[in-house]
């Protein structure tokens, strides 16, 4: 009667392998997960010790062969391929479970690292909420204590597994125990939890992987933790993957100590986790949104991977890697574009791959260090004069106009926008580390539509000024008085002007330092500040050479010389703005073969390029299109 529930069991996981062509590469992980753990139950020291169990392992070693040739061609596959023929003719041959325990947890790896599975917990695991999980839906089985003799348990075929063996214990990764809740065991007791959050299989899973441990390992007071050899031990890829068996054989039995404190303290490796690892969880709900047609929804994750995630760590990459950044970027914008165009799942499978993948090394080039000293100095500063630079040209192009058209007594105004925009830019600031979390498409749509707000009335004011250089123009403008050339209503205007293009800039440096502080350490912060005040002063001087030089020119050539100015920025800001609100999808993107340049908004894709294109015809239609323009002087 086991044996053949076994074989229903084999043959129910082997069936489903089928159904999901790549099986299910969790599936695929359960199977050979439950290879490494039982097969020391079926034999020792050569010879079977349990008959029915060893042809259990024979049936699930030849299943694993058979699902991995359905896996994704490439070297992964190839690589597994061999390990499965092995793992077969081994088990065969009765190896001893050491060889086998080694084998299965190098084709774990394998599969983990090959296809990018997503391994850790979307956030701190909850033991509190595992524990009532436990009470309501497993001790009924499982046991009060997790020893395998709940109630329900008498005469259950396979028996309850002992969560409080520590034989079994040490064969058990937290990632396993996941994925046996997620998926359960065909044909037994042991049910799919799908109605689970994910957040409470990792609870659940993290619960039962700690009953077996001491008291003495739960409070942490057994070994020396602060040995660097354990270093790499404290990373929650490693926790989730590796048992303690395997821990203790790397890093000695130090290794296997710090592996049960984890398991019952798992907060300690989440207070500074990387904002890649939501990138990664994201790109999983694509593809699982993708696969059940749900393209909108597949989409909306796409966005939320890069805003949410990689943009987050984006200033701190660049610093490091510049070029795997733009890679990354440009993946990710393309990954939105496959899921526009209707692509094969399994070619948008490939490409998601392909991006966790790039994001892991992106994870190894920022993980266990902080940026340096100099690299945080000059982050915050380019970070604050490249926004700020561009607030300053208009500000101070402003200020400058008023005083040189004789309304000096008017710069209340000008002073009205800059300055309610870094109150209000600082009121942001306190509420998104206080009340509300902004989210990433928020504040790209923030940014976007300031950013072509300003590129209207920047555009508009560059003609007004550009137009006075125009002889007619200029002699009535004259004649007109320029003391009373702008009312009240263009003056607010001017203030308005001031408002966003400053606030746009305050926003967006506010999102940028707030990456930057979580990036640094207490020495790195110190020279961050350092940075942004070189950076203050370094706008101070431009702010002053601006208004010294600009008001040496004649009050016509001023205009033109300004109106050119605010025509530029106006590009700028256009490129920027439409690349806003691309990051945050509601508008399309179209990659071209242009060359990018970040610092003048110009961006390779079809839609920015032909909203600037089309603001510089404009312009010329404008300056020297228009009959009134042609007309001579008289």
């Amino acid at each position: 009667m086991l044996l053949m529930k076994r074989v229903v069991l084999v043959l129910s996981l082997l069936v489903f392998s089928s159904l999901s062509r790549a099986g299910d590469i969790q599936q695929l992980l359960q199977l050979i997960d439950y290879v490494g753990v039982d097969y020391g139950e079926a034999v020792s020291g050569g010879k079977v010790t349990h008959p029915g169990e060893f042809e259990e392992m024979q049936d699930f070693s030849q299943g694993i062969v058979r699902q991995i040739a359905d896996l994704p061609e490439g070297s992964t596959r190839d690589k597994l391929a061999g390990q499965g023929a092995r793992l077969a003719e081994r088990v065969l041959a009765k190896a001893d479970p050491a060889e086998i325990r080694s084998l299965t947890g190098e084709m774990r790896k394998a599969i983990i690292e090959g296809y990018k599975v997503t391994v850790v917990p979307r956030k701190t695991p909850d033991l509190v909420r595992g524990a009532q999980l436990y009470s309501e839906r497993c001790a009924s089985c499982h046991g009060a204590t997790g020893a395998g003799d709940g109630p329900m348990a008498a005469g259950m075929q396979p028996p309850p597994i002992d969560f409080t063996d520590r034989k079994r214990y040490a064969q058990r990764n937290l990632y396993g125990l996941y994925n046996t809740i997620t998926q359960g065991v065909p044909d037994t007791a042991m049910t799919p939890f799908h109605e689970m959050s994910a957040d409470d299989r990792w609870s659940l899973a993290f619960y039962v992987g700690q009953l077996a441990i001491s008291d003495e390992q739960r409070s942490g007071t057994v070994a020396n933790f602060s040995d660097p050899k354990l270093a790499p031990l404290q990373d929650i890829r490693k926790l989730t993957v590796l048992t303690p068996a395997e821990a203790e054989r790397e890093f000695g039995p130090a290794g296997s100590e710090m592996m049960g404190y984890l398991r019952a303290n798992p907060e300690a490796l989440f207070s500074n986790r990387s904002p890649l690892e939501f990138s990664l969880h994201r790109l999983d709900d694509v593809v699982t949104a993708y696969k059940a047609g749900d393209r909108d929804k597949a989409y909306r994750m796409a966005v939320e991977a890069y805003l949410e995630g990689f943009e987050l760590v984006e200033r701190g990459l660049n610093a490091v890697d510049s070029e795997l950044r733009l890679d990354i970027e440009h993946a990710m914008t393309a990954l939105r574009n496959q899921i526009r165009e209707g692509v094969p799942a399994d070619q948008l499978e490939r490409s998601v791959i392909e991006i966790k993948g790039k994001l892991d090394v992106a994870s190894q080039r920022l993980s266990g260090r902080s940026l340096s000293g100099t690299a945080a100095f000059a982050s915050a500063f380019f970070i604050l004069l490249r926004e700020g630079l561009e607030a300053l040209l208009v500000v101070a192009a402003l200020a400058a106009f008023l005083v040189k058209t004789e309304h000096k007594n008017n710069m209340r105004y000008l002073h009205f926008g800059w300055i309610g925009a870094l109150v209000v830019g600082f009121l942001t600031w306190w509420a998104s580390v206080s009340l509300i979390e902004i989210s990433g498409a928020s504040r790209e749509i923030t940014e976007g539509v300031a950013a072509l707000t300003a590129t209207a009335v920047l555009f508009y004011v560059g003609f007004w000024l550009h137009d006075k250089t125009n002889a007619a123009q200029w002699r009535q403008f004259i004649e007109h008085n320029v003391r009373k050339a702008l009312g009240a209503g263009a003056l607010w205007g001017l203030s308005g002007l001031s408002f966003i293009t400053v606030y746009r800039e305050v926003f967006e440096t506010i999102l940028f330092y707030q990456a930057l502080w979580a990036q640094t350490d207490e020495a790195g912060r110190s020279m961050a500040l350092g940075g942004f005040g070189t950076a203050i002063g370094v706008l101070v001087v431009l702010a002053w050479l601006v208004m010294r030089y600009s008001m040496r020119l004649p009050l016509r050539q001023f205009f033109s010389v300004t109106g050119i100015l605010m025509f530029v920025l106006a590009v700028i800001f256009a490129g920027k703005g439409v690349a806003a609100l691309q990051e945050a999808g509601y508008i399309p993107v179209t990659p071209v073969n242009f060359p990018r340049f970040d610092l003048l908004g110009i961006y390779p894709n079809l839609q920015g390029l032909a909203l600037q294109l089309g603001l510089l015809l404009l312009a010329l239609f404008l300056w020297y299109g228009l009959p009134s323009r042609r007309k001579p002087a008289t």
